[in-house]
């Protein structure tokens, strides 16, 4: 079957995607026709579309990963220390400049360009001039995977064409339109939510409130999917250290899954 797959956000609960796009090859016994990623799917689904091999992606995604560390508990340290976050964003618009999402990802995409691709493939991102999505499907790979990876006050926007751009999930977690748009007629949504309700200070609450109205449009969007998956997570979107856990859990649900269906 002719199929077209819309990858959703997450930082790196995006590792679930890579078991759903080996899921789909055998369930379908073909590859997607189109892809669309925003995000964290925009990393994935740009990988899969240049070379379309799950272990490969594995194979680099594991080696950047383990070769970064110094960029990852850059991240990290910065994003979990309140105070000194805070402050940062009273005096910018991100507590990270976006040079440090320049040095992960440009092993990955380095010149490659979205013709390059083996399958046709876009991305979401938004720009908050105009305050309005826009999809990307032409120039460097690398510009656009950063714009749509761009997540609101943890770096400054990325400046683009004259745009100044931000993670595509602020308004479309899922690009299942643009999916449409690219030649898809059954589109197959992946979405990786972080599901959790906790939180120990007043960001985190206030995180969490706003995360209700962007899972409400979200849930609305899915429908317009023909086909939806969806790998609740606990994980924070830059708990790297759990890529492969993240990985071997939607491997496992989808086991569960297809197990479930022929019962």
């Amino acid at each position: 079957m002719n199929y077209g797959i819309a990858l959703g956000s997450g930082g790196i609960r995006g590792m679930a995607h890579i078991a759903l796009l080996e899921y789909l090859e055998k369930k379908y016994n073909n590859k997607p026709l189109v892809i669309t990623g925003c995000s964290a799917g925009s990393i994935i689904g740009a990988l899969y579309s240049l070379e379309p091999n799950s272990t490969l992606i594995m194979k680099k995604l594991n080696y950047i990963i383990n070769h970064s560390s110094k960029e990852i508990n850059h991240i990290r340290k910065n994003l979990e220390n309140k105070v000194t976050g805070f402050a940062r964003l009273l005096a910018s618009t991100g507590i990270l400049n976006n040079d440090i999402l320049f040095n992960l990802l440009k092993s990955l995409f380095h010149k490659k360009r979205f013709s390059d691709c083996k399958i046709p493939f876009g991305v979401v991102a938004v720009d908050i001039d105009s305050e309005s999505i826009e999809e990307i499907t032409e120039g460097y790979i690398l510009d656009a995977v950063m714009a749509s990876s761009n997540v609101p006050a943890a770096f400054t926007p990325k400046l683009l064409g004259g745009m100044r751009l931000i993670d595509g999930g602020v308004i479309e977690e899922v690009p299942i339109n643009l999916c449409r748009k690219l030649g898809a007629e059954y589109v197959i949504a992946s979405h990786i939510p972080q599901k959790s309700n906790s939180f120990s200070d007043g960001l985190e609450y206030i995180n969490f409130i706003s995360s209700l109205s962007v899972d409400y449009i979200t849930n609305n969007h899915l429908k317009e999917a023909n086909e939806v998956y969806i790998f609740d997570s606990i994980y924070q979107w830059y708990d790297f250290n759990k890529f492969k856990d993240i990985y071997f859990e939607a491997k496992k649900k989808l086991e569960r899954s297809e197990k479930n269906a022929y019962n």
